[in-house]
């Protein structure tokens, strides 16, 4: 199959004209009878074939012995039999012409190794016959245009009524899936799609993203990820959304060693290193929120289909309190609530009660609640304010004059085309059912709507996504070179010589430094540097961590000085038992003032390269202030990835400091990137600790560099347990 035909098969997955349900039961409350009751409640506009070679009738239907019997064709096949019946079933879809299947069984690799093993026969049917399957251990998917629902979710119960509307939601859970699919029903928020991917064999969310960001029906993407099996894909999909202007909203869980665990249990997924989602996250505009609060919050103010051109809230309230706290809440969200000039108070204040507050945030007063046109008054001024790029309502207990508030506020919401939500605190719910209705965002809490508007301000003032700028000034040849002689050696781990001169071929700086086999010729080495200040290090690719064996001496001077050093390394190094020990005299960088970085390379299982950039030193575990980006990183994005660092005020000088050379860090990451990128399959790992970085002006040097390289035919990479990178 070829990719156009297995997109396209994604296409029929989602927009099914017909569903054929294997195993259909006649009972329509067994898991296999559902589907059947689902798509006949609910109206599907297409054929529902079941198939029992027992029975002539299920549910009213005309039953099928096999799909052989059926006629015409048929889009999808929902299998509702048990796992070790699952590959046969899809092996027989495919002989039918079917282009995608639905495999719902649990059962599978979540289960051990006999379920391990039940989904690679499985998967070995998917291979062999090129059909797309969705699952296993699914709920399977709801598309809303056509009512199609092949799914046995309990969800649907109740013949609750489904609200269409622009979002589509992605889940890896089905079950909690589900919850948020109900929640966001009942919080008015309508949908295109709810896909739940199980286990992933096949289609995954990454892959569906990918398809729904090019519809016209699907304006917001959600996803709830328990693991991301195909970064690169998902980031694809990130980026056709970015293109398209559509937001993706994502909850990743597994950020701890517990939820990873418990991740893979779930559904199978390797849940991965969660810094690398975040920071893949944040370079390609994907809006990750912690929950399923925050992402029904985030859907809607994203479903209203409005953008801010600026982060300026102006906050009208008939409680003073409640206005002080949203501009608290808005604070910490990157939203900035500031006074109003005295001439717009000046206006705002002939618009409200006398006792009221003109400044922003605006304290209309309780008046409203038996005045409701002090609202309407206060609204026409801040809808005409240049200053106000968002606006916020917050309201209460008001009940009783629910009608004429929300028919306000839908004429305000109507005459403008800047983000307008509502908090709506208290009562019996009906006013934000209809606010809701009209497509204004309504919220309980001004700190859920504030953040909101802080995720909508995000996206709306994204920047723009990661270019393939490569930088001037790189020989990958001679990086390749050096990597060709250890590997020749039988070596995967580079020693700091070696690791230098991979860095330098790609333009880093670094200290100048003479390897020697002795005392003597280290003494010979110094004076050869200058004469100034020299360090005495152990080299060796043996060992990572040349300090805690005694290994390195810093600030020599004079022959005396350095013979000893070089003695005494040489020494620790034969009690240790190090097999290759040699020495390294390098010149001793200016440190006066300098800010110490940690630069590194990794391979991520889901993303790939990623680089690492983080404040570092002999503190570098203790501070643990790192980020990471998806490998290359472009010159604006490695500044925005240094920016994002915590101590990052350091980095424009502190206590009289003087400003650092960001330029220079920003090219080093930008640089090293490269490297990650163009060596992905021989570099491990890789780190520079520390990166000097002088002040600005003065560039960045590498003081100390350790590579490991990939394992071939089975060796395993040495390590000390410890993540260099």
């Amino acid at each position: 199959m070829t990719p156009a035909d297995r997109t396209g098969a994604l296409d029929v997955l989602l927009h099914p004209r017909s569903i054929a349900v294997l195993g259909a039961s006649d009972n329509p409350l067994k898991l296999s009878g559902r589907p059947v009751d689902l798509l006949k409640r609910y109206g599907f506009t297409g054929r529902v074939l079941p198939v029992n070679s027992r029975r002539d009738t299920v549910q009213g239907l005309k039953a099928y012995p096999a799909l052989d019997a059926i006629d015409g064709d048929i889009d999808l096949a929902m299998i509702t039999l048990d796992a070790a019946q699952a590959a046969g079933a899809v092996r027989d879809c495919a002989r039918r012409g079917i282009r995608a299947a639905i495999v719902g069984a649990a059962g599978f690799a979540e289960t051990g190794e006999a379920g391990a093993a039940l989904q690679r026969d499985l998967a070995a049917a998917v291979r062999e016959t090129g059909i797309r399957v969705l699952g296993p251990n699914c709920l399977g998917l709801l598309s809303l245009r056509d009512h199609a629902v092949p799914t046995f979710t309990s969800a649907l119960d109740g013949d609750r009524e489904l609200l269409a509307g622009p979002v589509a939601f992605l889940s890896q859970s089905g079950a909690f899936g589900t919850f948020i699919f109900s929640a966001a029903q009942q919080d008015g928020i309508g949908f295109s799609h709810y896909v739940n991917t199980g286990n992933e064999l096949d289609v995954s969310v990454a892959e569906l993203l990918d398809v729904l960001a090019g519809t016209d029906e699907a304006r917001v993407l959600l996803a709830y990820l328990e693991g991301v099996s195909d970064g690169p894909r998902l980031l694809r999909a990130a980026r056709r959304a970015h293109a398209a202007g559509k937001p993706l909203v994502a909850v990743k869980v597994g950020r701890s060693a517990a939820g990873a665990r418990a991740a893979h249990s779930h559904t199978a997924s390797l849940a991965g290193e969660d810094r690398v989602f975040d920071g893949a996250a944040r370079q390609y505009g994907i809006v990750r929120v912690a929950g399923m609060e925050p992402l029904l919050d985030a859907a809607q103010v994203f479903a209203a289909g409005r953008r801010t051109k600026g982060r300026r809230l102006t906050t009208l309230s008939l409680s003073g309190g409640a206005g002080v706290l949203m501009a608290d809440e808005a604070g910490t969200h990157g939203i900035e609530v500031a006074p109003w000039e005295p001439e717009w108070q000046r206006e705002m204040a002939a618009a409200i009660p006398p006792f009221g507050s003109p400044r922003n945030p605006v304290d209309l007063t309780a008046a409203l609640v038996s005045d409701p046109g002090i609202l309407r008054s206060g609204l026409q001024v801040a809808l005409r304010h240049p200053g106000t790029d968002m606006l916020a309502v917050l309201l209460g207990n008001a009940d009783a004059h629910a009608d004429r508030l929300t028919d306000t506020l839908a004429e305000a919401y109507r005459a403008t085309d800047r983000p307008l939500v509502v908090v709506w605190t208290g009562g019996d719910g009906r006013a934000r059912r209809r606010l809701r209705g009209l497509g204004i965002p309504c919220y309980t809490d001004p700190g859920r709507a504030a953040a909101a508007l802080g995720r909508l301000a995000d996206f709306s003032l994204r920047p723009p996504l990661p270019t393939r700028e490569r930088p001037a000034g790189i020989d990958a040849d001679a990086a390749r070179e050096v990597i060709a002689r250890a590997r020749k050696q039988g070596r995967t781990r580079l020693d700091e010589a070696e690791s230098a001169r991979l860095i330098a071929a790609y333009g880093l700086r670094c200290a100048e430094s003479v390897a020697v086999a002795g005392a003597e010729e280290a003494v010979t080495a110094a004076a050869g540097l200058g004469g100034g200040p020299v360090a005495v290090k152990l080299l060796s690719a043996e060992v990572a961590h040349k300090s805690e064996l005694g290994g390195v001496r810093l600030g020599l001077t004079g022959a005396d000085a350095v013979r000893a050093a070089a003695q005494d390394v040489l020494r620790a190094a034969a009690r240790a038992g190090v097999p290759d020990a040699r020495l390294l005299v390098q010149r001793m960088a200016a440190a006066d003032g300098a800010a110490e970085l940690l630069l590194g390379i990794k391979h991520d299982p889901a993303f790939g390269p990623v680089v690492v950039a983080g404040f570092g030193g002999v503190l570098v575990d203790v501070l643990d202030d790192s980020r990471v980006a998806v490998a290359p990183v472009d010159p604006p994005g490695a500044r925005r990835l240094l920016r994002a660092l915590r101590a990052a005020p350091v980095l424009d000088g502190v206590r009289g400091a003087a400003a650092r050379d960001l330029d220079a860090a920003a090219d080093a990451v930008h640089r090293l990137s490269w490297l990650a990128t163009d060596l992905a399959g021989e570099l491990a790992e890789l780190d520079v600790n520390p990166l000097l970085l002088g002040a600005a002006g003065e560039g960045a040097t590498a003081v100390d560099c350790l590579a490991v390289l990939t394992p071939r035919s089975g060796a395993a990479v040495p390590t000390d347990g410890k993540d260099h990178a």
